[in-house]
Order: C-alpha cells, then sequence, then structure tokens
C-alpha cells in the first residue's frame, strides 16, 4: 500500500522531500534534548519533563504539514443545481476585427463594447437558454461552450472576447478581417450539442466585410436561426491616440451585406438600437420547452492562504518557546 497525505505519495520525489520536512526538526528536537539531558545530569538540574516538549513536538509536526498542504493548492468548490433548457441553445457571436475598435469619437464606446453590452441584455433574457461565446474575423473559435452560468458568461466576455484576440490568420488591409463565409463551420463543427432542435445564433457585427465573402449558396440548410446585429453608425472612425485613421472609412454598403447574408441563411437584420425587436425575435427562435437540472459548479475558494497563515501559528509558539 501506497502511504499518501493530503494525495501526495511518499513514494514520489515531492512526497520525500515533504516526509524529510517533516521528520528533521523531530530529529533535531530528539538531538537537542538528548544533548541537554547530558548537561542537567552533569549539573545536577532536574528536566521539564515530557510533558513539557509535547507542545512543541505538536507544533513542529504541524508546521510543514500546513505548508505542505498549502503547496498542494487545496479548493473548496462551491455547487448549485441549475435549471437549464436541454432543446435549445444559443451561439453569440463577436465580430474582433480592427474595423470593431470605430467609435463616435475619442473616449467613447466602440463598436464591440457596444457589441458586448448588447449580449448581456439578451443573454439575461434567455433565462434558462444556454448560450456559447465565440469570436469570429476570418475564422470562427469558440470561447464558451453554451452554458447557464451568468458568472462564467461574463468573465469570459470580459476577459477572452477582444480586438484581435486572436488576430485573423492571415493579414488583411483596410482593417477587414470579418467573412461571412467563416460562420459556415458553425453548422458542421459541433459548436451545438447534439439532439439539440432549437439553435439560435445571433452574430454581433458591423457587417464591414471581405469582399466576395458572401454566403452565396452555402447557406446553413435551416439548422440554424441566425440574427445579425448591425453594430455601426455611418460617422464613426478608429482613433488612434486621439487622431482618427486616415486609411478608415465607414462601409456604407454594410448594411445591405448583412441583409443579404440574412436571405441566404433565413435569418434576420436588427439595428443596435432595436434591442426590443431583437429580444422578441431570439425569443421566438428559442421558444419555450421543457427544462432538466444538473449540478453547476460556480465558485472556487482556494484554501492555500489559509494554510500559510496557520502555519504562523506553530511558528510564533516556537520561536515564543525558544526565547523562555
Amino acid at each position: 500500500m501506497i502511504l499518501a497525505l493530503f494525495g501526495v505519495s511518499f513514494l514520489t520525489p515531492e512526497g520525500a522531500l515533504f516526509a524529510l520536512a517533516a521528520v528533521v526538526p523531530l530529529a533535531a528536537l530528539l538531538a537537542v534534548e538528548r544533548r541537554s539531558e547530558r548537561v542537567r545530569a552533569l549539573l545536577g538540574v532536574a528536566g521539564p519533563g515530557r510533558r513539557a516538549l509535547a507542545p512543541v513536538v505538536v507544533a513542529l509536526a504541524l508546521l510543514p504539514v500546513l505548508v505542505g498542504v498549502a503547496a498542494a493548492q487545496p479548493v473548496v468548490v462551491r455547487r448549485h443545481s441549475v435549471h437549464e433548457r436541454g432543446d435549445a441553445q444559443a451561439f453569440f457571436v463577436f465580430d474582433t476585427s480592427r474595423s470593431m475598435r470605430a467609435s463616435l469619437g475619442p473616449g467613447r464606446p466602440n463598436r464591440l463594447t457596444r457589441a458586448k453590452r448588447l449580449a448581456r441584455v439578451l443573454r439575461r433574457s434567455l433565462g434558462d437558454v444556454p448560450v456559447g461565446i465565440a469570436t469570429i474575423t476570418d475564422r470562427t473559435l469558440p470561447d464558451l461552450m453554451p452554458t447557464t452560468d451568468p458568472a462564467l458568461f461574463s468573465r469570459t466576455l470580459t476577459q477572452s472576447v477582444g480586438i484581435d484576440e486572436p488576430p485573423p490568420s492571415q493579414p488583411y488591409g483596410r482593417n477587414r478581417a470579418f467573412s461571412f463565409a467563416s460562420l459556415v463551420p458553425l453548422v458542421s463543427s459541433h459548436f451545438y450539442s447534439t439532439g439539440v432542435k432549437k439553435r439560435l445564433l445571433v452574430v454581433f457585427t458591423d457587417g464591414e466585410a471581405q469582399p466576395g465573402t458572401e454566403l452565396f449558396g452555402l447557406g446553413f440548410q435551416r439548422e440554424i436561426n441566425p440574427i445579425f446585429v448591425h453594430v455601426w453608425q455611418p460617422t464613426e472612425a478608429i482613433y488612434t491616440h486621439g487622431k482618427p485613421d486616415p486609411f478608415y472609412a465607414p462601409d456604407a454598403r454594410s448594411n445591405a451585406s448583412l441583409e443579404d447574408a440574412a436571405n441566404v441563411t433565413g435569418g434576420y437584420v436588427f439595428d443596435e438600437n432595436q434591442i426590443g425587436a431583437l429580444k422578441s425575435r431570439a425569443h421566438k427562435i428559442v421558444g419555450s420547452g421543457p427544462t432538466t437540472a444538473s449540478t453547476s459548479a460556480y465558485a472556487r475558494i482556494a484554501l492555500a492562504p489559509w494554510f500559510v497563515l496557520g502555519g504562523v501559528l506553530p511558528l510564533a509558539f516556537l520561536l515564543y518557546r525558544r526565547n523562555l
């Protein structure tokens, strides 16, 4: 049988070091006490007794144990039961090409920031429908698989969705890396769980796409119901250090490009200011259905700092007793 403590086997190098750290202080205490006994015997002085050494032994044994447990990085995961739809899922896809940095002025919210705000509002309205997050330029990459965890959705949206994060696979001029054709893998790449019948796709984009990347003849075969949210204003510019980029100009045909994509895929186009109509259409697509209960982990509490703090007590006792 392999002796293990807190998941660390003593037959491994880490376990051997852990055991050595626990044994060496006790061996040192034993050596010191034997020397002290010889000195007391020569002087004819009575010793403090074994009971007086018990707290020292406990402190010496406890200190490396606490440090070892802290090094193992233990965590407590809080879980709770959630109810979610099993017949419906949604994916929010964000255009992260450079043109999404455009805004109405220096310091004003850019297109991607406004898209994130809309996504948070729409996510709250979908309730028990699992929602995933993906980014798109000349390729579509998933950042979060469909979930009903609002905290996880918010963290992913904040930390993982950014301009050119990741950058396009190829360099593009005129700030247009977005490609409609990059949406096609959503049908065949298992973004949605198998067996899900109602598949909502919401694409937040300015519609400024690479020329010749329309979805002509590709379609979604009605397996996915897309909604295109046009996050765009005609007077926007890309600002760098407060100055507009002279090589960028808003594409006046962007809305027409989105309308063409919607016609091919059987989808819908909404302006960023039509949040009411957007939520209404999304609700019609996912409809209503039965929910299933599942257990979700929603918080991880690190215990290592507390074990390190606990190690201060036996250390302080040893230092105090050393000075007696």
